[in-house]
Formats: C-alpha cells, structure tokens, sequence
C-alpha cells in the first residue's frame, strides 16, 4: 500500500513538472497604448532649476543655459580680449544657480565634465542650506561615497563658483561639457547615480 502511494505521488509531480514546462497557454507577449504627459521646460523652469547669474551664463534658444568664457561672450564682458591667459589661474563667483524646485524633498547634485584642455577645473557650490560645508566641491571625481555629495534641501538654491587654471598652450577651444546630475537623496544611491563616484 504504501508503494503505490509513492507512485501516485510521483506521477502527480511529473504531471505537473510537463505542464510547466509546455505552458499554460497564457500569452506571451501584450501591448497596451495609454497617455503619458510629459512637459519639457528652459533649465530655469525645470524640476531643478539652472539659472543664469552673471554675464558668462546665458540661455540658449532651447533653453539651456551656456557658459561663455570666450570673447564672442555676448555680455562684452570681455572687451577687446580674446581669452584667458596660458599658465594662469582665474575664478569666476556667481556664475549661475541650481534651485530644488520639485515637491517630494532633498536632491543630491553632482557635476561631471567632459573635453576642457585645462590644467585644472573647479566647480563649487555656495551657500545652500543643504551643503555640508559652503564652498563644497560639485566635481563627482572628488567624492567616493555619494552620501557626501552636496545636498540640495526643497525648497532652495545655491550659486555654483567656477575656477579655472589654464595650461601653457594656446589653445582657442579649451572648454567642453559640463553635465549636472541630480538624484533625490533617498534613491542616490542607485546603479545610474552612484557609477559617477
């Protein structure tokens, strides 16, 4: 009696194991269209805010703000000049803000360059109530645990500080790409924010 138990049971568990493994007729794949509304806005209107400070920030016909430190800067700032000199160190205050404008709490913000032929770029964060210390650096290359990357609490802003040591070259294209990151503190550490550090 108790061997033919043992069989029923090993018949129902190969039953059930050859049904998992032809399917149970459920499909296999399924599309459905809905409606998604998505607003894109100037960075000074965005969910964090970029915004011109002084005359080397400027916004673009899209809406992006654009650094000039050239002499085709449309403020004139620079008069007859045509750049900054070799071997020498300049730093610019005030450049532009980044602001929280998101309900739903803190951000972390990061920055990250690509393409400057520069000796050294500094980018600094001042006055934010969020900072754990004012300046503190946004450059994601000096940080090795995102939670001490420079927080932004909602609602506020900070200036960002720009400094700039050139090299003894000549170059006419020196700048490149600034790229500001952000992530809400409680998902900083995901896989896409926490690869800059």
């Amino acid at each position: 009696m108790a061997s033919r138990r043992k069989l029923i049971a090993g018949l129902g568990a190969l039953a059930s194991g050859s049904a998992a493994a032809v399917g149970t007729g459920a499909f296999t794949t399924a599309s459905a269209q809905r409606t998604t509304q998505v607003n894109v806005a100037a960075d000074s209107s965005g969910y964090v805010g970029i915004s011109a400070n002084g005359p080397y920030a400027s916004g673009t016909g899209n809406g992006q703000l654009e650094l000039d430190f050239s002499s085709s800067n449309s403020q004139g700032v620079f008069g007859d000049g045509k750049g900054l000199n070799p071997d020498s160190e300049y730093n610019f205050d005030n450049v532009f803000q980044v602001a929280n404008q998101a309900a739903g709490g803190d951000v972390r913000i990061i920055c990250t360059t690509s393409g400057f032929n520069l000796d050294n770029l500094e980018i600094e964060a001042v006055g934010g109530t969020g900072l754990s210390s004012s300046p503190q650096s946004l450059l994601a290359e000096d940080y090795t645990d995102p939670v001490n990357a420079p927080k932004l609490v909602q609602p506020d802003s900070f200036t960002v500080d720009l400094t700039m040591e050139t090299n003894g070259s000549t170059d006419n294209a020196a700048g490149g790409t600034l790229t500001i990151h952000a992530a809400r503190s409680n998902e900083y550490e995901s896989a896409d924010f926490s690869s800059l550090f």
